[in-house]
């Protein structure tokens, strides 16, 4: 049963999809993951190894395609690691992001949100203004393979601004010296590829300076609409942002709260953030852990608290000292859909109940899902 026939039921975190082998002698019908899918589309796959218990396949041919795919917008699709919906429609992309989120949220948080989903998108290509690329030496440049550590040679990234691309054609141009990492990185004006040195970020009327190792919202197209989801005429006497990289909401906020404290740990990012906020004197920028920040507050003295951790998202700990300091609102803006389901199956547990969620689309062509959650204290 190395080639078989499979019916794809559904996309799922990852933008794998999901089918369900022959049943076994107990009756049972173990799910497969089978890569550049879509729901409803018969598929011939090639069943590979198991891998901790999980099964999955790699596509040989479509068999019946969905009335939803499209061809994909670059030719390093299906080989380069980095995209894995472009064999369908930006909007498209969109309605199935938004089932990963609601699935997702439900399996892993028990979470069951029967509310709108706000959706929000914008240009869908071109969008990137940072991109990490390998080079090797007789090789080239690009990005790693699917599912491996093996670089794949390109000479352009469609999902990566023009600057990008000038930058990444010059370096394929010129051949890898030496084996190593290369960021390319331009504000969200296409501007500054050439410089080796801060970049300069301009969202509604705040201005950011980034340095090279400090993080800012990779999509040049959505962060102010981004700010204004997750600030959004807020206002009161105290807000704590954690996680708060350079500044992207702490500047907005202290526009409508009295005392803003800026809590980040990255060190440049810190640099970069205490620059930002010197004509901010509601802010204090503060160099510490988040969760050491909220261990040291006394309960009920904050009126918002926005958060916009890793990958790993808040955790147990950092949730249940936020849920001991008790404040009436709290702003999420989560990169993981699954880690996410389980810091609010934590948070609506102990008094906090969702008011607002919204998709952003930060990273078309990508199975990747930004959500913003607001929740307030019962």
């Amino acid at each position: 049963m190395n080639n078989i026939e499979l019916t794809i039921e559904k996309l799922v975190h990852g933008g794998e999809g999901l089918a369900r082998l022959p049943a076994d002698a107990a009756g049972r019908r173990e799910a497969v993951f089978v890569p550049f899918t879509l729901p409803g589309e018969q598929v011939r796959v090639e069943m590979e190894p198991r891998r901790r218990g999980r099964v999955t396949a790699r596509l040989l041919e479509v068999l019946q395609p969905s009335p939803e795919r499209i061809a994909p917008g670059c030719e390093y699709f299906g080989v380069c690691g980095g995209c894995q919906l472009q064999h369908t429609s930006a909007a498209h992309q969109l309605q199935l992001k938004r089932g990963i989120l609601l699935e997702t949220l439900q399996r892993t948080g028990g979470i069951v949100w029967g509310g709108e989903v706000a959706l929000h998108a914008a240009e869908p290509w071109a969008y990137r203004n940072r991109i990490r690329v390998q080079a090797v030496p007789g090789v080239g440049v690009g990005y790693f393979m699917v599912n491996q550590r093996r670089m794949l040679p390109i000479t352009h990234c469609p999902i990566a601004s023009p600057a990008l691309n000038r930058g990444l054609a010059q370096l394929a141009a010129e051949g890898a010296h030496r084996r190593e990492e290369v960021e390319l990185a331009v504000d969200n004006q296409d501007r500054g590829l050439e410089e080796d040195a801060p970049l300069e970020f301009t969202v509604a009327h705040w201005r950011y300076r980034v340095s090279p190792g400090a993080f800012f919202q990779v999509n040049r197209f959505l962060a102010t609409e981004l700010v204004e989801a997750v600030i959004g005429g807020e206002r009161g006497a105290t807000a704590l942002d954690l996680f708060s990289g350079v500044g992207l909401f702490a500047l907005p906020l202290a526009e409508n709260f009295a005392r803003v404290e800026a809590v980040e740990s990255n060190p440049e990012a810190v640099r970069d953030l205490r620059h930002n906020l010197r004509n901010a004197a509601a802010v204090e920028a503060v160099a510490a852990s988040a969760l050491d920040c909220v261990r040291d507050r006394a309960p009920g003295d904050v009126d918002l608290v926005v958060a916009d951790p890793p990958r790993a998202g808040l955790g147990p700990e950092l949730t249940a000292a936020l849920i001991a300091l008790a404040p009436r609102r709290l702003h999420l803006v989560s990169c993981d859909p699954a880690t996410l389901g389980r810091d609010l199956r934590q948070l609506t547990g102990e008094g906090y109940r969702i008011t607002e969620l919204r998709l952003f689309d930060l990273f078309p062509q990508t199975a990747h899902i930004e959500t913003v959650v607001k929740l307030t204290r019962n």
